[in-house]
């Protein structure tokens, strides 16, 4: 099935209610009668000595094999009950460790469930998790944790509840262990709107393999259509967004996800009357690994290997204009004391908004904080660095204000309007790229003499936009297009 046909029946699922589970009730009858049927003619006609007999023998054997297939093909779709009914937007695992994970699920109502998971991509053997219950309070989601995985390994997993039949296989890879320098590949984006559905350029990031997916924010557009501002709002925000599409990519590979100002409001900052909802929604819809120290935060850092170590930062709830910091006193200091710790060749920092942007709203409108943290990151000789971001609607390698010898690079929108606010004439610009949509795909070779990130741009049909390739000493070889 081509990209164009998947586009369109996704169209057609979010706009016709088609009622297919009491259609295969009805078809899957009528093939067993058809079934019924043939089995008798072929008695009738079992007479070989006959040579009439024997092709009305042929005929009814290769017509009999068709009504076998679309016997198979009817009873794979899914028996009269639906397991769509009970599984509603789909499975998706996160803050995926060597050894753990953290599995989301959602169902139509309060029911008993558990996940089922395996290296055996034939499931002869599997392991399951303990029984938890979803409620309402909750909104029927569940966070199911996996322990004692094993590193660098592919892992299947199905949700099962009581009295029904398993529910769709999703996968994920688990990280390397801390020592081994394995190559890494993910996928990286933001800013999806509901009006910009089907979210199609998601199937080409699923068709890269990722190692995993780091969702920029923007995850939702709470204060665009009918404004959330009720809990019960938020919620129905997430269900809109998780077409076939984002279940597909998310079935497929684990996610990392931070947030930004829509799944709140517009711009909002740490005093917003709206942001303990936002927030409670937010850890309601996707996997995240509750902190132990902090339950309602959301900064956090990952290993991949030994190549690779992410820091995500939270440029939201802590914000206060007031006292001119985006990240809080305490995530500050995080971040600059993991960033001196790691040991890791290549070092990420995850913002929403970008640190090159000079405008309101980015960290132009904290330059004290800004400096402050690329200076640290100067003097105490922290190597590798490299700087993702999304929020504003355009691809873009940016150079830094502090430091123009540092790149920023920019993704998204994923599913969003393009940019009108920037040019691209602007002189921190290196690229700068605002007429489509488009993702990241990343690329890291931690191993050998020259230890490598090759970054890429990739449009909405999937067209390379840009690309370069970055040492560990921050030398850029940019590679037009």
């Amino acid at each position: 099935m081509n990209l164009k046909t998947a586009v369109g029946r996704e169209k057609a699922v979010q706009t016709i209610d088609v009622h297919k589970e009491w259609t295969n009730c009805v078809v899957t009858f009528w093939v067993m009668s058809r079934f019924v049927h043939f089995l008798g003619a072929s008695r009738d006609c079992a007479d070989f000595r006959d040579p009439t007999a024997v092709f009305r023998m042929k005929h009814v054997f290769h017509t009999w094999m068709r009504w076998i297939s679309s016997l198979g093909f009817i009873l794979a779709l899914g028996s009269c009950v639906s397991f769509e009914e009970i599984l509603d937007m789909g499975c998706a695992v996160g803050d995926v460790t060597p050894h753990k994970a953290v599995v989301w699920v959602k169902t139509e109502g309060p029911l008993e469930v558990n996940i089922l998971y395996t290296t055996d991509p034939l499931w002869t053997t599997h392991q399951e998790t303990f029984v938890i219950s979803t409620s309402a309070e909750r909104n029927f989601t569940a966070h199911i944790p996996l322990v004692n995985l094993t590193p660098q390994t592919q892992y299947f997993y199905r949700m099962l509840v009581s009295g029904n039949k398993p529910g769709p296989i999703c996968q994920f890879n688990t990280a390397p262990p801390m020592d081994v320098a394995a190559p890494v590949t993910f996928v990286i984006g933001g800013d999806t709107r509901k009006s910009f559905r089907p979210f199609s350029i998601m199937e080409f990031m699923r068709a890269a393999q990722p190692d995993f997916f780091i969702y920029l924010g923007d995850t939702i557009y709470a204060d665009k259509g009918r404004t959330a501002r009720t809990l019960s709002d938020y919620w129905n925000k997430y269900k809109e967004n998780r077409d076939r599409f984002a279940q597909r990519l998310l079935a497929s590979t684990s996610l990392v996800v931070l947030w930004d100002d829509h799944e709140v409001d517009n711009d909002f900052t740490m005093t917003h009357r709206r942001l303990p909802i936002g927030r409670q929604a937010f850890f309601d819809n996707w996997p995240i690994r509750p902190s132990t120290q902090d339950p309602y935060r959301l900064y956090r850092s990952f290993k991949w290997g030994k190549g690779v170590e992410v820091f995500l930062l939270d440029c939201r709830q802590y914000r206060d204009p007031q006292a001119q910091t985006m990240l809080g006193l305490e995530q500050k200091q995080w971040l600059l004391e993991q960033l001196a710790a790691s040991s890791a060749t290549f070092k990420f920092i995850v913002s929403s908004v970008p640190f090159s942007d000079p405008r309101d709203d980015k960290w132009g409108e904290f330059p004290e904080e800004r400096d402050d943290i690329l200076t640290n990151i100067q003097e105490n000789k922290v190597t590798g660095v490299i700087f993702l971001a999304g929020d504003v609607h355009h691809a873009a390698v940016s150079r830094m204000p502090h430091d123009p010898a540092v790149r920023e690079f920019i993704f998204g929108p994923l599913a969003a309007p393009m940019n009108y606010k920037v040019s691209g004439r602007e002189s921190r610009f290196d690229f700068f790229h605002e007429d489509s949509q488009n993702y990241g795909k990343i690329t890291v070779q931690p191993d050998g003499p020259n230890p490598s990130v090759r970054v890429e741009w990739f449009d909405v049909t999937n067209v390379l936009l840009h690309q370069l390739t970055v040492n560990d000493d921050h030398d850029y070889q940019s590679t037009p297009q």
